[in-house]
């Protein structure tokens, strides 16, 4: 099975279920947030969550009903999401939750190969003692939650996300956007739902654990070496598996 038959969605323009849609009304904001902020941030986890699919179609009237929001506050909201790249503009028919094509997923494999190894090599160089413990707290709970939680339950959220945290000790501000901003958030929305595939979890687990050590021996090479394996490993286990892609 490929990737297309793996991730794509009958038609390619499924309309979310209402379920889909976190039950939170843009009514009353909490402190400091507009509602704007509020609807971005319902739907923005909804989507990076998997409740709502890629490829799902979400339209202007579904949302102002389903948050009791106003237009103006709601377009703004969706063009946040937009230049987040999680969805994208239909002519004539609102917006869709971005879906990725094989040749997506190709590419941004390849390209992840590359930068991300990089981003562990800088990291070697420039983190601090303090950033390193961090990463060295997160395998920790990681290889916990592998042993103890279902596989769901490891990497969820910036806090725990091994390579979020890594890109951030780059020192590299370039790179740090490229990765985050044009990579990540797109890439996300698979990641997370990787996460029950249980052959892969173990494996990339220790994986982590070999980066983080030689990030601490401030191996360089080494360092750069793993990363790029390890993205290596979890590609090719995608391509290899008819359940979702593979943890990474």
């Amino acid at each position: 099975m490929t990737a297309t038959e793996i991730l794509r969605r009958e038609d390619g323009l499924a309309t979310a279920r209402p379920g889909g849609l976190p039950p939170r009304s843009a009514n009353a904001p909490a402190s400091g947030k507009t509602r704007a902020d509020v609807v971005f941030e319902a739907i923005d986890e909804a989507i990076l969550n998997g409740d709502i699919a890629p490829g799902s179609k979400l339209t202007e009237e579904q949302l102002a009903a389903h948050f009791g929001i106003s237009r103006g506050p709601l377009r703004e909201a969706i063009n946040r999401l937009e230049g987040r790249r999680l969805i994208e503009r239909i002519p004539h028919a609102g917006v869709r939750v971005v879906a990725l094509s094989d040749t997506d997923l190709a590419e941004i494999y390849a390209m992840r190969e590359v930068l991300e190894g990089l981003a562990c090599r800088l990291a070697a160089l420039h983190m601090s003692e303090a950033e390193i413990g961090t990463l060295q707290a997160i395998v920790r709970k990681q290889h916990d939650a592998a042993d103890h939680l279902p596989p769901a339950a490891v990497g969820i959220g910036h806090g725990w996300d091994l390579h979020w945290q890594i890109v951030q000790g780059t020192r590299n501000a370039r790179l740090t956007r490229t990765i985050c901003d044009e990579l990540y958030y797109r890439l996300r929305i698979y990641r997370n739902r990787q996460r029950g595939v249980a052959t892969r979890v173990p494996r990339a687990v220790e994986e982590h654990v070999a980066i983080v050590d030689a990030i601490a021996r401030r191996q360089a090479d080494q360092a750069e070496m793993l990363m790029r394996w390890h993205i290596q490993a979890a590609y090719e286990h995608l391509r290899a598996d008819p359940s979702p892609p593979a943890p990474d």
